[in-house]
């Protein structure tokens, strides 16, 4: 302010001495006596406003204080009362001075180098405008002026306190249901009911009120529950212990009965934390249960739990209804295109062809995308094995094709897969308003975007189990032949390990199924036979293994070869055989620059969990991940890592 004022005063007197300037030169030009008389007269009167303009000058100046002189020796309170301080550095950052503030807490660090005495201060010297760091337990603003060589100060752990406080009381939202808790209830006596009842009951109300959770049931087995943050992140550091706790209560009653959890959190809005949280609790029912699943107002999820591989659910009613909205939307379609995931296997073809059968029941033109650039050769073999079939033609389309002759009433159905980043093509998944999901894999953040009917079940074996089963409630007469039937059963082979992992009743009545409909059961383990070089290949992989741990083997290949996905996963299932072997995971180049995980396990460890903790998913007890532009030896690393963080919540390092 003072600076313009100067400013304005000093324009004032260089125009009136310009307005005396062009009057004299008038005069002396045409020396008139009138023009004499406006240049005296200007004159007088400019040296009189000159003088005003001085003197008030003087007296603003005069009553203008700056703020060390108003405050003079007080200025050393301002700035305790105010939490400021300051300290002074040279240019070797030796601390030269430091304020009375630093007197008042009893801090002498004069002489002692800046970043010893604060390591975090370093970023002030190069990109951070303002740090926060600690000072005898009270928060600090930093501010580096490196010009002055000094260090501004500000107290902020009143303003942080109140802030943290803020943030502890904003409302967390929860839906909490017990898993397989009607079927338990129906298969019980009476007195074995109650006792579930109740003992379930106590086990939710107990942890919630010993947390100063409000809970609420609004179903049988279903409660809502309120609770801040300060609660969320005490749950978060004791990893979610209900879900043990429920286990074991559930475990002493000898039924098989788990919790799933929705949270939503971070927003102030009830509607959206109310969307969220039923949005997490569907996330968790199509992951198997058994966990906690946190959505936040950012749109990040959070998992916790799934120690439980997920448990089988003969839910009849659920396979009747998807299988006859499934029916209608064929019949409305004018095409039906059917498309699993890259790197094909034979579930994923097994599905899709058993799905391209059913839309040719109902007279629809019905066709199965493959790319062959992008599928596991075993796969391409039967493919092309099929594709050679007279009564085949034209049934198997590259996605170029598929593109040329979409329309708006093409239906897409997507086996296999529910990922938009794992699909044969993504333009088609784009370009396809109609789309259909039907998969067992446990559900992971992506997900193809609104298809009109999904069909996710993590408790089944294979999606050509889920393809069988649905076959079955259509009220059609359709053709599986014997080619589809053994295709089909091999597909059943590759993702049950040879029935020896992830198996259920309703598997093997789908593999019967494809018995009685003429499968060639020696015919698809021939499809499945490893040849010479690709068993050698498997030995040399397996003779890699090392003990992470006394249940847990890690085999890492040759890292100047190349695998597929397949032999990975092969090697895997090997090395699980190992007796004592809860875990093996198989680390292998896939191509130039792309290195893969294949993570096999037994009921005791979800590998699912620890390969999505390094950007994969899949199953359980089957996962895999890929990584780009990384060696093996830092893949192997970052692997041990999360393994120890996935053992370490859970106790058993």
């Amino acid at each position: 302010m003072t600076k313009k004022i100067l400013q304005f005063r000093n324009l004032a007197i260089i125009v009136l001495i310009v307005e005396c300037l062009i009057l004299f030169g008038l005069y002396l030009i045409l020396e008139s006596p009138l023009i004499f008389g406006f240049a005296m007269y200007a004159l007088i009167k400019n040296m009189i406003l000159f003088v005003l303009y001085v003197y008030m000058t003087y007296l603003y100046e005069t009553n203008t204080l700056s703020v060390s002189e108003a405050l003079n020796n007080d200025a050393k309170n301002a700035f305790l009362f105010g939490g400021i301080g300051l300290i002074q550095y040279d240019e070797n950052r030796n601390i030269v001075w430091t304020s009375d503030l630093f007197k008042e807490l009893n801090i002498n660090i004069i002489g002692v180098k800046l970043l010893e005495w604060q390591p975090h201060l370093a970023s002030l010297f190069e990109d951070e405008d303002i740090r926060i760091i600690d000072v005898k337990g009270r928060k600090f603003e930093a501010y580096n002026s490196q010009e002055s060589k000094l260090i501004y100060l500000k107290d902020v752990s009143q303003f942080l306190s109140l802030q943290q406080d803020y943030l502890d009381q904003q409302v967390c939202m929860a839906y909490i249901t017990i898993d397989n808790y009607e079927e338990t209830l129906e298969n019980a006596d009476e007195p074995k009911k109650a006792l579930i009842q109740s003992k379930s009951r106590q086990t939710v109300v107990d942890w919630a009120y010993s947390n100063g959770i409000i809970i609420r049931r609004f179903k049988s087995g279903g409660y809502l529950a309120f609770f801040n943050e300060r609660i969320y992140r005490k749950q978060v550091e004791n990893k979610f212990a209900i879900l043990d706790v429920f286990k074991e209560m559930s475990d002493e009653l000898d039924e098989v009965m788990t919790l799933s959890i929705g949270i939503g959190r971070d927003s102030r809005v009830l509607r959206e934390l109310d969307e969220m949280a039923s949005a997490a609790l569907n996330l968790t029912y199509s992951r198997g249960g058994d966990q906690v699943a946190v959505k936040s107002g950012d749109g990040r999820v959070r998992f916790f739990g799934g120690n439980s591989d997920t448990f089988e659910k003969s839910n009849k009613v659920k396979a009747r209804v998807i299988s006859q909205s499934l029916s209608g939307l064929i019949k409305n379609a004018d095409q039906v295109y059917v498309m699993g995931h890259k790197n094909s296997d034979l579930d994923s073809f097994g599905a899709s062809l058993g799905v391209a059968k059913l839309a040719q029941g109902y007279g629809k033109n019905a066709k199965i995308v493959i790319d062959f650039d992008s599928i596991e050769q075993k796969t391409k073999d039967v493919a092309l094995f099929v594709k050679s079939d007279v009564g085949y033609k034209d049934l198997i389309i590259s996605p170029t094709d598929a593109l040329e002759h979409i329309n708006k009433d093409t239906l897409l159905i997507v086996v296999d897969n529910h990922k938009p980043s794992l699909a044969i093509s993504k333009l088609l998944l784009e370009r396809v308003k109609n789309k259909v999901v039907i998969d067992h894999h446990r559900r992971g953040e992506e997900f193809i975007e609104a298809p009109v009917l999904t069909y996710l079940e993590p408790a089944a074996s294979s999606t050509v189990e889920l393809i069988v089963e649905l076959c079955q409630y259509q009220n059609i007469q359709f053709k599986i032949n014997e080619l589809d039937a053994t295709v089909m059963y091999a597909g059943m082979l590759v993702d049950t390990n040879y029935f020896k992992q992830r198996v259920g009743v309703g598997t093997f009545q789908s593999a019967a199924y494809l018995k009685d409909l003429q499968a060639n059961v020696m015919q698809a383990y021939e499809f499945l036979e490893d040849s010479y070089k690709e068993t050698l290949q498997k030995l040399s992989i397996t003779q890699t293994a090392y003990q992470y741990n006394s249940f847990i083997l890690i085999a890492v290949a040759n890292e100047e070869n190349e695998y597929t996905r397949t032999m990975l996963a092969k090697a895997s299932n090997s090395l699980l055989d190992v007796s004592g072997i809860k875990a093996s995971f198989t680390i292998g180049k896939v191509s130039k620059n792309i290195v893969g995980i294949s993570a096999r396990s037994s009921q005791k460890i979800n590998v699912q969990v620890i390969m999505e903790n390094m950007g994969g998913g899949g199953h359980f007890s089957m996962a895999a991940a890929q990584f780009t532009d990384m060696s093996i030896e830092a893949v192997r690393c970052l692997l041990e890592e999360k393994i120890t963080e996935y053992l370490d919540d859970r106790g058993e390092l």
